[in-house]
Order: C-alpha cells, then sequence, then structure tokens
C-alpha cells in the first residue's frame, strides 16, 4: 500500500508538531460542512459513515450520519467532493459500521482514485477499556477493505467505556498490556508494509498507558506509527500524567483531539521525545568521534 498526501506535507506550517493540527467534529451535515470549510481554525474534518438514507430517496448508501439507520441531507460521495473541491482541509471518516466502511471504500476506490488531501479511514477495531462492547468493524476486515484506498492513513483505535465513577476513569483505568498485544498482532497479521498507522486512544486511559504507549509505538515503527489522543466532552483525565505521554512521546509523534478546556492544560511546546532523544545520542557520538581524532 502506497502512502498518499501526509497531514504535514499538506500544513506545512506544523512542521514537526502534530499537536498543532485543529479538528472539527462530526461534520455530518450540509449546513455543518460548509461552515467548516469557510474556517481557518480547521486542519482536519472528521465526520461519521453509516449506512442510511438521503433526505427525499430510499436508496441505502453511505451517508454522513453518527446513528445507525439515521437519514441525512449529506451523503459520503458529495462529503468527499466538496473537501476536495476546497483544497485546504483533509479529512478522517470515521466508519460506525462493517457495512459502511466496506460500502464507503468501494465508493472511494471506484470514483475517488489518488486524492489530493490527506484521507484517514477510521474505525475501533479490539474492544478496549473498561469491558468495552466488540468491535466496530472486524480487524480483518478493516485492513482488507483498507488496500481498496491506499493513500489513506490508517486509524486503529479499541472500543472504550467509561466506569459509574468518573474519577475512576483518570487515576486507574489505562490499557492493558493484552489491549496493546492484541493490536500489535493485528498489525503483524496484516502484513501493511509500509501503510502509515496512527492509534487513537482515549485521554483517560492512554495518561495511565505511558510505558505501553511508548513500547507499542516502538515495536510498530516500520508503520511510522504515531498517536491520535481523543476524549469526550467530562472525561476525567489525569492531565499531569497526559502532559508526562506527551512529553515520552513527542509532538511529533502525536496528534491531539481533545476539547479546548483539556487542551489548554497540556504543554504542547515540547521536543520531539524519540526524535530528540536519537539526536541527542547522534550529537553525543558525533563529539566522542571528533575527540578521539584529535
Amino acid at each position: 500500500m502506497a502512502m498518499g498526501v501526509k497531514v504535514e506535507d499538506f500544513f506545512p506550517s506544523v512542521k514537526s508538531n502534530l499537536t498543532k493540527i485543529k479538528w472539527a467534529h462530526a461534520v455530518n451535515s450540509q449546513a455543518l460542512l460548509m461552515k467548516t470549510l469557510s474556517s481557518n481554525e480547521t486542519h482536519m474534518i472528521e465526520a461519521d459513515v453509516n449506512m442510511g438514507k438521503l433526505i427525499g430517496s430510499e436508496e441505502i448508501i453511505p451517508i454522513m450520519a453518527h446513528d445507525i439507520n439515521m437519514t441525512s441531507d449529506l451523503s459520503l460521495r458529495e462529503f468527499i467532493i466538496k473537501v476536495v473541491a476546497n483544497k485546504t482541509k483533509g479529512i478522517k471518516l470515521d466508519f460506525k459500521t462493517a457495512e459502511a466502511y466496506k460500502n464507503g471504500t468501494t465508493l472511494i476506490n471506484t470514483e475517488f482514485k489518488n486524492l489530493s488531501i490527506p484521507v484517514w479511514l477510521n474505525a475501533d477495531i479490539i474492544p478496549g477499556p473498561i469491558n468495552a462492547h466488540i468491535a466496530n468493524v472486524d480487524p480483518r476486515t478493516f485492513f482488507e477493505d483498507a488496500k481498496k484506498v491506499p493513500e489513506a492513513l490508517l486509524s486503529v483505535g479499541w472500543t472504550t467505556s467509561l466506569v459509574d465513577s468518573p474519577t475512576a476513569n483518570a487515576t486507574t483505568a489505562n490499557y492493558t498490556q493484552v489491549h496493546l498485544d492484541q493490536m500489535k498482532k493485528t498489525l503483524d497479521d496484516a502484513k501493511l508494509m509500509n501503510t502509515s498507522v496512527t492509534f487513537a486512544v482515549r485521554a483517560c486511559y492512554a495518561a495511565n498507558t505511558i510505558d505501553g504507549l511508548k513500547n507499542l509505538l516502538t515495536q510498530t515503527s516500520n508503520h511510522s506509527s504515531t498517536l491520535t489522543i481523543w476524549s469526550s466532552q467530562g472525561d476525567k483525565v489525569n492531565v499531569t500524567n497526559l502532559n508526562k505521554l506527551i512529553k515520552t512521546v513527542g509532538v511529533a509523534k502525536i496528534y491531539v483531539d481533545v476539547p479546548e478546556d483539556l487542551r489548554k492544560q497540556l504543554d504542547l511546546n515540547g521536543s520531539s521525545g524519540f526524535g530528540a532523544s536519537l539526536g541527542l545520542l547522534i550529537a553525543s557520538a558525533i563529539l566522542t568521534l571528533h575527540r578521539s581524532v584529535l
């Protein structure tokens, strides 16, 4: 699978700090799409894809809608056409069902070759914390159908749920080693070659999984893997731990897609963790060699 338009190339102003990317969410209607396309505050447009009916039609097609069996005034086809024509935004398509994913990727493969904007395909493919429901899309199905859109970046995540006490999510819950191992195995089994992957992780759980997520990125470095930290409004997050995760991994390897009140509490100006460490090692080696020559 070949890599398409990269976010950092399409938006050169972010340079090596991916946390500068700003998101619009649930852009599932004509009105919201027009508003978002005219905004200078948004880089990536996240929208939900389901199977359903356009208003005034009985045909079941991929539409932009969050809930199953709903109607919409915006189809996936028209969504892509308008965003591509705008030329200033990328898209993240969040597929809510396996049927929507299969039909959506088929549509893109048939009608939209070599898209000139960043394209992400997102789905929760593995059950995650805490006792979460089954995956929205089967992992094998996700990776097999992704081959229809070779230019896309694959955004893969775990389904999540919250415990009764919101505070507990910030203090104890995490992505277990079983969750992380399952994700790594799905990537290994898929034989993705050079496909880039971002792991979508919920902030309240990611903050308590610093070493585990760092190791996952290291183990999947051949996929140019990154993290996309997301959060729902009202999630209780250990901000200190989340800042530590961002510092450990580095802003060159992390997208941050969280509500503004949480975003304001984060340190998003730090140097890239992995990259900075590698740079220091190289610099130290060069200095040592130079001294030995002298």
